[in-house]
């Protein structure tokens, strides 16, 4: 009989006894149940170095490539393994065919370093950046419209039109939900590409890339799926993979005019001499999961809880949880207001240290506070080891440190 979902599940992971983990969207975590196959492959790789350098660990990151295929429902010729998300988006944008007065079109919500490789690109290839800027709480339509509405009015100009659009599944700061499907369809109507920044999707949302066909496509394995740090899978559809080429150029480099000239794609990408046992962890935290009552029971937990952990502790704030009016913001992350007063003198950033260095140093957890809107909020992550007195405790950390952040 499997034990519920709970503080019973931490004795499962390797945190310190009294740490209370908030934020599993940051850096995720991985299950004491892996550590004997990470050991056992840390070693295989001691053992006979050129063995499993030349020879076996090819075909033990296309295993673990196919289990991660079957998970997003995707062909496993399209995927390969990358070492984290903003990798990722750099082969993708840097390798990319880019040329001057080219728009690529984006969201002020974009993760910071993916938005950091656009203004290189601005800097460096000469294009432009079309920004969208957001306000949440919104609801789907309007970020829709407010999408379709700026590719229309970009086309009206003589300037060159849009390439490609940069968009998230789920954003990390706010962490919520985007229509990403509806956006990968409207994008589709304006032949612009569509690079879908899926770093908190994978062990969070159901995939599903057949269905969905977005151009490019990347997701985290070791934030939500339970895999070391760091694993990534990176997505290419067919068509494009002649333009794709990773960041750190190897031996199989091939410049390839005809974009669906994907002969090069897989060999490319295999990693050097790096730690690759993060990629051959997929399989594994797929079983374990799969264990413990499989990916529909893990994310439904996880959304409830975020639900229900998030209204209380607006309740006990006071404030409300970042929501709009169709409930489709929340999945497993849940965003807090804050009451932080006009009257506290310190920088935001000065404010966003306060709150994570207090969290960590003296109540052994983490808060990620961030300001939005002109508002203050709050990013708790809920996941299978914690329960709804977990949220409880967070919301008393979150009154003491607004009191002395007020003194």
């Amino acid at each position: 009989m499997k034990k519920s979902f709970g503080r019973e599940y931490k004795k499962e992971f390797p945190f310190e006894e009294k740490y209370l983990p908030l934020s599993h969207g940051s850096y995720g975590a991985y299950p004491k149940a892996l550590q004997p196959i990470i050991d056992q492959y840390r070693q295989r790789a001691e053992q006979h170095p050129d063995r499993w350098n030349r020879f076996e660990v090819r075909e033990l990151i296309e295993d673990n490539l196919k289990r991660a295929a079957t998970l997003l429902r995707c062909d496993p010729k399209d995927l390969v393994f990358d070492l984290n998300a903003s990798t990722a988006a750099n082969n993708i944008l840097r390798s990319f065919p880019f040329e001057e007065g080219d728009k690529i079109l984006c969201y002020q919500t974009a993760y910071v370093n993916c938005d950091k490789t656009l203004e290189f690109l601005q800097n460096y290839k000469k294009v432009e950046l079309v920004r969208i800027n957001l306000s949440y709480p919104i609801e789907d339509d309007d970020v829709i419209r407010l999408t379709r509405e700026a590719i229309e009015r970009e086309n009206a100009k003589e300037s060159g039109k849009i390439r490609l659009c940069m968009l998230d599944v789920i954003t990390s700061v706010p962490g919520v939900c985007k229509p990403y499907k509806s956006l990968v369809k409207l994008l589709k109507e304006y032949d612009i590409l569509s690079l879908v920044d899926g770093a908190h999707s994978l062990g969070h949302v159901e995939l599903n890339l057949t269905e969905l066909d977005p151009d490019f496509f990347f997701a985290n394995c070791h934030k939500w799926l339970f895999t070391p740090r760091g694993c990534t899978v990176l997505y290419v559809a067919k068509r494009n993979q002649g333009f794709i080429h990773p960041t750190v150029i190897n031996y199989a480099f091939q410049h390839h005019p005809d974009p669906t000239d994907g002969s090069t794609f897989k060999e490319e990408h295999l990693p050097g001499v790096v730690d690759v046992i993060p990629f051959l962890c997929v399989g594994p935290a797929l079983d374990y999961r799969e264990s413990i009552g499989g990916e529909e029971a893990i994310c439904e937990y996880n959304h409830q809880l975020a639900v229900e952990g998030g209204k209380l502790v607006a309740n006990m704030l006071g404030t409300q949880v970042m929501e709009n009016s169709t409930k489709t913001l929340t999945a497993n992350m849940v965003n807090i207001e804050l009451p932080i007063p006009s009257t506290v003198k310190l920088s935001d950033y000065e404010i966003t240290r306060f709150f994570m260095k207090k969290s960590i140093f003296e109540h052994n957890s983490i808060l990620n506070v961030y300001k939005n809107n002109g508002k203050w909020w709050v990013r708790l992550c809920s996941q299978i080891y914690l329960e709804l007195d977990d949220f409880r405790l967070a919301g008393e950390i979150i009154i003491k440190l607004l009191k002395e952040l007020e003194q």
